[in-house]
């Protein structure tokens, strides 16, 4: 207790420390003494240069059986705490001088202040890992950087989320944090009873950079990155007490429980490996099962944690197979994509083809009909005069309705095989999605660039052919209706419906 040794000696010079404890909330120390020496106020004021701003003190001073003597710093009057000592000490006759300390502290913008560096060590190696794990998970609900400021120590070290640096230091942190991301991923894929009051992640207790000096805290800490990393790895884990009961499920299904001490020994650092190479980027899913797998083959003892030969060269080497053969199957979907986008490309000519042949069928019996009267006509009367009389216009008016018919036919059929053809195309990427990002399926898709000129293609010539039957529909019926017209008009005039109709107009007058 170097912090206050000063202060302390200077009032009772031959104390001794009989029991002291101190964590995140407080410090507290038992000393005991059999001297007491006067000093003025300004001498004792100079030695109170510890206490830091955010924290309070509260010391008591026992002669004995006597009342004790209180000091605290929320109303500091060193003048009064000399005076009551001085009074006390006179009836001091051999008796045992007790003396109680507790300095509350208070965590403020992250920051927490350590004055007994290595009771706060031994403290915390003295928690149940289920106490450890709360201490550390409210911290990290205040911030997601914790700083210990500590007297006495003369550098600074650090994980990606924790700063254990001097008093008068501000150590700033290159490496980014991915806390929050990390623990959303390993609720997703790990079942860890203990969750309720668990917010942390191994690299807070991974030292980037250590002190080789602090050996109690780097065991300490390398514990609880090993312990993390396995809960963050592994199925299924609980803790119990100070030992951690797990279920793996890879090549082999292996369950069982194994002490948490024995975590901090290099040997199962592989965990920390693992875990790191797991979270840090690529598809967590893929690599967590092959992790899995991995590590089940590894156990030196079924139920037991220890881990022969060298898993984590042995889980990247199983990932550079795994990434071949999946490149392999990759390659053979882009194949396979590309295939079907050539089967869309011969659909799309496959329903022109249909429409463009019904307009060559239908111009094709036109066009035999009208030879053929134009030969009967040549054969029987021995000239051209007069092709169509009423009845061949009325039949090639009918035949010439059945060809608009089948037009409109053919053009409903075109409208419904190119909404099939894009429904097709739709499933087509839907199908996919399981197994390609679909920024991946636009790539290889060429973002529909081909599908849209299918598209393109279809209506062009849709519009194309349906211009050209038209057209050929309406001259060759302007053309029998003027050449009717021309040549047989007086016969119109004596058909029995000319009568009827204009018969009975001309009575009406």
């Amino acid at each position: 207790m170097k912090f206050i040794e000063e202060f302390i000696k200077a009032l009772f010079p031959d104390y001794s420390i009989e029991y002291s404890t101190e964590n995140i909330q407080e410090l507290k120390a038992s000393l005991k003494a059999t001297q007491f020496q006067n000093v003025d106020k300004e001498f004792l004021e100079s030695k109170f240069n510890f206490l830091q701003e955010r924290d309070s003190i509260h010391i008591s001073v026992t002669f004995g059986e006597s009342d004790p003597v209180i000091f605290n710093s929320s109303k500091i009057d060193f003048d009064g705490f000399i005076r009551a000592l001085e009074q006390e000490s006179l009836h001091l006759d051999g008796e045992v001088i007790s003396i109680a300390i507790t300095i509350n502290k208070a965590v403020k913008d992250s920051s927490c202040t350590i004055y007994d560096f290595k009771c706060f060590v031994s403290t915390f190696n003295g928690y149940e890992v289920s106490q450890f794990f709360q201490i550390f998970s409210k911290l990290f609900e205040l911030g997601q950087f914790i700083r210990f400021k500590i007297f006495g120590l003369k550098k600074a070290f650090y994980s990606s989320s924790i700063c254990f640096e001097p008093l008068s230091e501000y150590t700033l942190i290159q490496e980014k944090s991915k806390r929050k991301e990390n623990f959303e991923y390993f609720k997703s894929q790990c079942h860890f009873s203990n969750v309720e009051h668990f917010c942390l992640v191994p690299s807070d207790f991974k030292f980037i950079v250590k002190d080789d000096d602090q050996s109690e805290l780097n065991e300490l800490m390398n514990r609880y990155a090993n312990l993390i990393s396995i809960i963050f790895l592994f199925d299924i884990t609980s803790i119990i007490g100070n030992s951690i009961e797990f279920k793996i499920n890879g090549y082999k299904s292996i369950k069982g429980t194994s002490d948490v001490a024995i975590l901090h020994l290099q040997e199962f650092d592989e965990y920390y490996n693992i875990f790191e190479w797991v979270y840090n980027g690529g598809n967590l899913t893929d690599k967590i099962g092959l992790s899995r797998n991995i590590v089940s083959l590894h156990f030196r003892t079924a139920g037991e944690l220890y881990l022969t030969g060298n898993p984590f060269q042995s889980v990247k080497s199983s990932f550079k197979v795994y990434e071949k053969q999946n490149i392999k199957q990759y390659i053979e979907i882009r194949n396979k994509i590309s295939d079907q986008l050539l089967d869309f490309n011969n659909r799309a000519n496959k329903i022109v083809e249909t429409f463009a042949s019904g307009f060559q069928k239908s111009t094709l019996a036109l066009i035999s009909f009208y030879l053929s009267a134009i030969v009967i006509r040549v054969l029987s009367k021995g000239d051209f005069v007069n092709i169509f009389s009423l009845d061949a216009t009325i039949l090639s008016l009918a035949f010439l309705s059945g060809s608009i018919i089948y037009y409109w036919v053919s053009r409903w059929e075109i409208k419904e095989q190119r909404v099939r053809f894009v429904n097709s195309y739709e499933n087509l990427k839907k199908r996919y999605t399981d197994l390609l990002e679909p920024d991946d399926i636009k790539k290889i898709l060429n973002n529909d660039t081909e599908f849209q000129q299918d598209l393109n293609f279809i209506d062009k010539k849709r519009k194309a052919y349906s211009r050209m039957w038209l057209t050929v529909v309406l001259l060759l019926a302007s053309s029998t209706i003027f050449l009717f017209i021309t040549y047989n008009l007086t016969q119109l005039s004596d058909t029995l419906i000319f009568k009827i109709i204009f018969g009975n107009a001309c009575n009406c007058e």
